[in-house]
């Protein structure tokens, strides 16, 4: 079975939740005589899909990237738009036709007139520009994206439960041709007990929160630095926000504001520095309104770090009984949630433990297993 992985989630950024999802799935299917999958070569940033260059030869790589001049461009039906150089390589394999089913990275419509009668199969990550439109200025151009490409899908998977639920309530899909597919975690094979504070130099030697991912509005950052304000003005422990890039000049105008200047601290990282942040942290706190999964969660769980995060959308569901819960939109449950976890040292080893366990219930070789299901079920039609 060939399936065709388009270039679209590959451009976010150096790391990002989706490119990740999708290149560990190809990283599965390397070695499979099951799945050939198809990628189209160009140049990013974009770290998960850099290290797609260990995959075996089975991975068909069309001929390498070069810089294309705005004169050697195809154009789209719509001559007022130019496919970049990324998006040619996709176009140039759907055209070829030499595939058996097309897994789009992202819901753009873009390929629907190069598909043909190939079947194509969508994964639903989440919602939230549904449910709170007001943090996603684009939310009408989505929905449109969205409703233009679910028309003809084959079948769709969600990342979980909660998301498959919002995504029947929005787009009217007939439930049964929606198949619940769990993540896993980058760092499952790092499932080992916490290095010692000692052992670490400053200012990770330090106590701290650790906050993962972008501060987009979703995600909740003011508000929750607001909720916590006392506990890090205080002094008993900072909190380091990994990855999401430097701060923005609003957000050291609001940290300032607040008198937290040297208490909150953006850290651009690589896995292995997150991973030692994790395996550090008193805890990991995800704020977020809304998620369609919670990659993080997994995350932290495998790297042996408490986990406190809103008790919303998908995350009681992941999380299970191995992380505490707050309400993200009420700061003095917040507040209550973090002090109750940085000042209960057994609290925070039972949570260790109980994340272990939680995790077990996802990985990546499941994932890749329940995808391949879904292709099969697609292919037998």
């Amino acid at each position: 079975m060939r399936v065709l992985y388009d270039h679209q989630a590959f451009r976010i950024g150096r790391f990002s939740g989706i490119p990740r999802y999708f290149s560990e799935l190809i990283l599965q299917y390397r070695n499979d005589p099951q799945i050939d999958p198809i990628i189209p070569s160009f140049w990013t940033i974009n770290q998960d899909y850099r290290n797609l260059n260990i995959c075996s030869p089975n991975i068909t790589w069309p001929i390498r990237d070069s810089i294309v001049s705005a004169s050697q461009r195809l154009f789209h039906q719509n001559p007022s738009r130019l496919l970049d150089g990324a998006e040619r390589k996709t176009v140039q394999l759907l055209r070829n036709q030499d595939f058996d089913i097309f897994h789009p990275t992202r819901l753009e419509p873009y390929f629907l007139q190069y598909i043909g009668k190939k079947p194509y199969v969508l994964t639903i990550h989440d919602l939230t520009y549904e449910k709170f439109p007001e943090y996603f200025p684009l939310s009408t151009k989505m929905r449109s994206n969205t409703e233009e490409i679910v028309k003809n899908a084959a079948r769709f998977i969600a990342d979980s439960y909660a998301t498959k639920s919002d995504f029947v309530k929005y787009y009217d899909i007939d439930s049964d041709m929606i198949d619940v597919v769990y993540l896993g975690s980058l760092f499952e094979k790092y499932a080992i007990p916490p290095k010692k504070e000692s052992d670490l130099p400053s200012p990770i030697s330090i106590p701290y929160l650790l906050y993962v991912g972008s501060r987009s509005p979703h995600k909740n950052f003011y508000h929750f630095v607001l909720a916590i304000r006392s506990v890090l003005q205080s002094g008993e422990c900072r909190l380091i926000c990994a990855g999401g890039g430097p701060f923005r000049r609003a957000e050291i105008q609001f940290l300032e504001t607040l008198g937290l200047l040297t208490s909150v601290h953006q850290e651009t990282v690589s896995d292995q520095k997150l991973i030692s942040l994790y395996q550090n942290a008193l805890a990991f706190v995800f704020p977020s309104v809304n998620e369609g999964f919670g990659l993080p969660v997994l995350e932290a769980f495998s790297c042996g770090c408490p986990v406190i995060c809103s008790g919303t959308s998908c995350l009681p569901e992941i999380g299970g009984d191995a992380a505490m819960y707050f309400d993200p939109k009420d700061a003095g449950s917040m507040r209550e949630a973090v002090c109750r976890m940085i000042d209960d040292d057994k609290l925070r080893e039972q949570m260790r433990k109980k994340g272990y366990l939680q995790l077990e219930k996802f990985s990546w070789k499941k994932c890749a297993e329940e995808t391949m299901r879904v292709y099969n079920l697609v292919c037998s039609h």
